[in-house]
């Protein structure tokens, strides 16, 4: 019996090692956006193609796509969760009325097409990439739009370059070193053997996250000093980040700097609920609007 137990045990670890191994070769799982598929999309849409640049910054490159209107003075700046690319904010990005604004949507490092497998595990390394495509696009103001990781990092933006971000927009926030958990079992994953059956993405999520509890308590000074707009929408069934993310933001930033929008659902209301966060990015906006003017395109 104890045999039968053994043999069928070890069956069991040889198919789950092989479907990983699948997965991990194949690239199923590589969350890469495909621009050509969205470009067709949008041809059906009537809107003009979106196009992709990158940047060097040392041996990194950050590729970003983008569209809308590339001589606006105001950009939207989309920041993707962990694992995730470019195109996790395309319901926004193909919204027809937001097409008068630049449009940004860079794969993070290590995701996409941004050196896709090679985690940069630094909020502050990223904000220097993030900041380097910026420059890119000079005269603008951002309103920077995160979701899950990427809230992290657009707070680090809002924090390294204030006259340049707007505005911040988080939806599901990990922003509380506190409430960051699990870092023993993610460290354990980290162990060079995990790598070969591991899916790259999902190695570079992993890789972030473990340094993410000790980013965020390096940010913890800075709180007091924001002068950066940020509207913070949290779901209150949200297992991934939890609700009371909206509590220590309420605590943390300046009530004048602070608007909170709590919400029924869980961790993807970026996708379930694409107008309740587009209400939101419009409230941003609208304190930009009245001084909105056109600028020479970048080269």
């Amino acid at each position: 019996m104890l045999r039968r137990i053994l043999r069928f045990s070890g069956f069991f670890f040889m198919v789950i090692l092989g479907l990983l191994l699948l997965v991990s070769w194949t690239g199923i799982l590589d969350f890469k956006g495909n621009l050509d598929k969205v470009n067709r999309e949008r041809k059906s849409l009537g809107l003009a193609p979106l196009q992709s640049r990158t940047v060097q910054v040392g041996d990194r490159t950050l590729y970003t796509v983008v569209g809308g209107d590339t001589t606006s003075r105001m950009a939207l700046l989309f920041l993707h969760g962990s694992p995730g690319a470019w195109n996790a904010s395309e319901p926004y990005l193909n919204d027809t009325s937001l097409q008068r604004y630049l449009l940004l949507a860079p794969d993070r490092p290590g995701f996409g097409e941004s050196d896709f497998g090679e985690a940069l595990p630094s909020l502050a390394g990223q904000s220097l990439m993030v900041r380097a495509m910026m420059d890119r696009w000079p005269g603008r103001r951002f309103v920077v739009i995160g979701h899950s990781y990427g809230c992290s990092l657009a707070q680090q933006l809002a924090f390294d370059d204030p006259d340049r971000v707007a505005a911040v927009v988080h939806v599901a926030p990990p922003l509380d070193p506190d409430l960051e958990v699990g870092i023993g079992w993610r460290k354990f994953l980290d162990f060079p053997l995990f790598h070969l059956v591991t899916p790259p993405a999902f190695r570079v999520c992993n890789q972030e996250l473990i340094t993410l509890k000790e980013d965020l308590e390096l940010l913890l000074p800075q709180w007091s000093t924001l002068r950066v707009p940020t509207y913070l929408i949290q779901g209150a069934a949200d297992k991934l980040v939890f609700p009371e993310e909206m509590d220590f933001f309420q605590k943390m930033a300046p009530e004048p700097m602070q608007k909170v929008y709590p919400h029924p659902g869980d961790h993807f209301i970026y996708w379930t609920d694409v107008p309740f966060v587009r209400k939101v990015i419009g409230e941003a906006l609208e304190v930009e609007e009245s001084t909105k003017s056109q600028i020479p395109n970048s080269k």
